[in-house]
């Protein structure tokens, strides 16, 4: 049996107009009042609506106000900081104080709420005036230092003359030490002939006197020959003493001449009046060589020639000590030199670092071992006195001396120091 199919059924009609009845409605409506106005009969007077007039006041107040802030955030931006009243008193192209506090209540109240105090922006612009002042500093800096080497790339071609004159009286200098050296090494060995000599004519003269006390007449005349001779031979070795001295201080002078324009040909002249500072420097090996290094570069110790002889004869085990005192007695010469230092030159040579500073020997010192203490400076002989002990301990190789000759002026030396000894203990009441 076939199944029965339930009738469809329709949808419920819808009560409300369609868009298109309303249309017609509305065009029916019109022309009914279209009819009744052409038979002067009308409808009653339409009522005017009211307007909120409380929202309106509260939408322009809300513009004027969103005005101020983009105001006051414009300003911020442009000018790097917040404005004040008087910055838009009296300009119609800003908000004026007077309406941003009916609208705000107060400037400050303006001020926070558009959020420019706490703004970034005027920290950034902080900076970057920061960076820029900082910038400007800079390029006067630069420009200064371009100053200074274009004046300093005016100094070369002077420099370089400079140089070359320096060059060339190292030069000179290194000749006439090679000259001088040479003139004292043949001055040593007739010196030496002259030595030798001397004591053959002092032997042949004691033989001579032994036999004329032994009631030989003849022998007499010959003795008297032979002592004239021997004096002759004695005056010889005193001249050339006197000669190797003098060469020796000639060849001292020179090696000071050969260092200081071998400093002056390492630097501009400007440079060349400033002390020089040994620096790290080897040690030295020997006494004579810390003696020769001082004497080299001293700029007011001066060094007597048998200060080198006496340094060459010192085994003292510590020349580094002896280098550092030449040089602190450089300093002390330099400060003596200048005039009254106000104080006693014992004092000041604890100042500069010398601590075993001796005045002077005792008279019978210098009375019973004169010529000890006697050296040639310059052609003067003068008498050593002011001393400094080096070491402890005893014997030569332990302890050591400086023995100095302190001119005043008086003594047709200019006033200043000079080295006089340098090693053994000269003798004295305690040797």
């Amino acid at each position: 049996m076939a199944k029965q199919r339930k009738p469809r059924s329709k949808p419920a009609k819808s009560t409300e107009p369609t868009v298109a009845q309303q249309r017609q409605a509305y065009y029916e409506a019109r022309a009914r009042r279209a009819s009744l106005e052409e038979l002067g009969v009308t409808a009653e007077e339409k009522v005017r609506p009211s307007a909120d007039k409380k929202a309106a006041l509260e939408a322009l107040d809300s513009f004027d106000r969103l005005m101020v802030l983009y105001g006051i955030c414009r300003w911020t931006a442009m000018a790097g900081e917040p404005p004040e009243p008087e910055d838009w008193q009296d300009d119609k192209d800003w908000p004026q104080p007077d309406a941003v506090e009916a609208l705000f209540g107060s400037w400050d109240a303006a001020l926070d709420e558009s959020g420019v105090l706490d703004s970034e922006v005027p920290k950034l612009l902080d900076r970057v005036a920061k960076a820029h002042q900082e910038t400007g500093k800079r390029t006067e800096e630069l420009e200064r230092l371009q100053k200074r080497l274009e004046a300093d790339a005016a100094k070369v071609p002077e420099l370089e003359r400079q140089m070359e004159r320096h060059k060339q009286r190292r030069d000179e200098a290194d000749l006439r030490a090679r000259e001088v050296e040479g003139e004292r090494e043949r001055l040593v060995a007739d010196r030496d002939r002259a030595d030798a000599r001397a004591g053959e004519l002092e032997r042949r003269v004691a033989e001579l006197e032994a036999a004329a006390a032994s009631a030989a007449p003849a022998a007499a005349p010959e003795a008297e020959s032979l002592q004239r001779e021997l004096a002759a031979a004695r005056e010889e070795i005193v001249r050339l003493h006197d000669e190797v001295d003098a060469a020796r201080a000639d060849s001292e002078r020179d090696r000071k001449t050969i260092a200081r324009l071998s400093a002056l040909v390492g630097r501009p002249e400007e440079e060349a009046t400033e002390e020089d500072e040994p620096g790290d420097e080897p040690e030295p090996g020997s006494v004579l060589e810390a003696v020769e290094r001082v004497a080299a570069s001293a700029e007011h110790l001066r060094f007597a020639p048998r200060a080198f002889e006496t340094a060459a004869d010192s085994p003292f085990r510590r020349p580094e000590l002896v280098l550092r005192t030449l040089r602190q007695l450089d300093e002390l010469a330099g400060r003596y030199a200048e005039g009254d230092m106000g104080m006693s030159l014992s004092q000041a040579a604890r100042e500069v670092g010398i601590t075993q500073w001796k005045a002077g020997v005792s008279e019978l010192a210098r009375t019973r071992w004169r010529d000890e203490y006697l050296v040639n400076v310059d052609g003067h002989e003068v008498e050593l006195g002011p001393h400094i002990g080096l070491g402890s301990g005893s014997g030569a190789g332990f302890v050591a001396r400086i023995y100095l000759h302190v001119a005043d002026g008086n003594d047709g030396l200019p006033r200043g120091i000079t080295v006089g000894v340098v090693g053994r203990h000269l003798p004295d009441t305690t040797t």
